[in-house]
């Protein structure tokens, strides 16, 4: 009985991972909400369905009657928004939008709360990636700022010290917040804006960068770090965007060939930019062809890494 509930609920929550997808601001059309509605009020009547079963087993006991309380939690939940949060009827065309955004904005973490109480059950789905200009902004400047201290601040020997200094401090952050909720409450809430549901269950994009930073670091060539700097910092935001809103062609962990050719396009222009800046005796043509080898070689690893990172 577990098992089929624990399936039926994964069904339930790929279903509404679609959903959440199709209506991101970067998708959404105003023509289309009647058929947003419709395709709400099926999820919520199967909800209500999978929420009945869950209670029925409610009493059972077993090994796994944690998890599977933990789970009915978080299915009822999902019920409780699907009924009181949809937007109301009727209302002006930016305050419809607005509402459909909180509307989103909420389910999304309803969304990752239920995938994480999945997860004990050995049921996984994926992670929602929405559109969040403030994250974008964010992308950008965190690799600009590493950028100026790469280039101006830093001396050569502190390059390794100072990035291992902030791998240390994203770790020490990941592993306090896994063994003190409240710490990790209090960080999901000061990084709201540019937070991901999903980074409060799991490593955040945070941690994976800085430690990403002392591998470039370990390598002592500024050139080399600076060019993988400006491909992470604008390429990413880039691909994001692009795939979000045209990303038709799949490819792997919810990539898109869309993206993924953004990526190696605005990367490339953002590393030959740095090149020409911080090493103009580099010529042209040898600056666009490792510009354009940056960019190529990152868009693998993004394609590649898993979609809840």
């Amino acid at each position: 009985m577990t098992h089929a509930l624990a399936l039926d609920s994964q069904v339930l929550a790929q279903d509404l991972y679609a959903f959440l997808r199709e209506i991101d601001p970067a998708r959404w059309r105003d023509d289309l909400e009647n058929a947003t509605r419709q395709r709400l009020a099926d999820l919520r009547d199967r909800a209500r369905a999978l929420q009945a079963r869950h209670a029925a087993a409610s009493g059972a006991e077993g090994a796994d009657a944690g998890a599977r309380a933990a789970l009915y939690g978080r299915v009822t939940d999902l019920v409780l928004l699907l009924e009181d949060a949809v937007p109301a009827r009727g209302l002006p065309v930016e305050r419809m939008r607005a509402a459909w955004n909180d509307f989103r904005l909420e389910a999304v973490t309803a969304y990752e709360q239920l995938a994480a109480a999945l997860k004990p059950m050995d049921v996984h789905v994926p992670s929602l990636r929405p559109t969040n200009y403030f994250r974008n902004a964010y992308h950008v400047g965190s690799g600009v700022t590493v950028m100026v201290l790469v280039q101006h601040l830093l001396p050569e020997a502190w390059l390794l010290p100072v990035g291992a200094a902030f791998a240390l401090a994203a770790w020490t952050f990941e592993l306090v917040r896994r063994v003190w909720p409240s710490f990790n409450r209090s960080l999901m809430w000061v990084f709201s804006k540019v937070a991901h549901p999903h980074e409060a269950f799991r490593i955040n994009s945070a941690t994976w960068f800085t430690s990403a930073l002392v591998l470039l670091a370990m390598t002592g060539d500024r050139l080399l770090i600076s060019v993988a700097l400006a491909v992470l910092a604008v390429g990413d935001p880039a691909a994001a965007l692009v795939g979000r809103r045209y990303g038709s062609i799949k490819l792997v962990n919810g990539r898109s060939l869309q993206g993924t050719l953004a990526f190696v396009a605005v990367g490339t222009l953002a590393a030959l930019a740095t090149l020409r800046l911080y090493y103009p005796e580099v010529g042209l043509a040898s600056a666009l062809l490792l510009a354009a080898a940056g960019a190529t070689a990152g868009a693998p690893g993004r394609a590649l890494r898993p979609p809840h990172r």
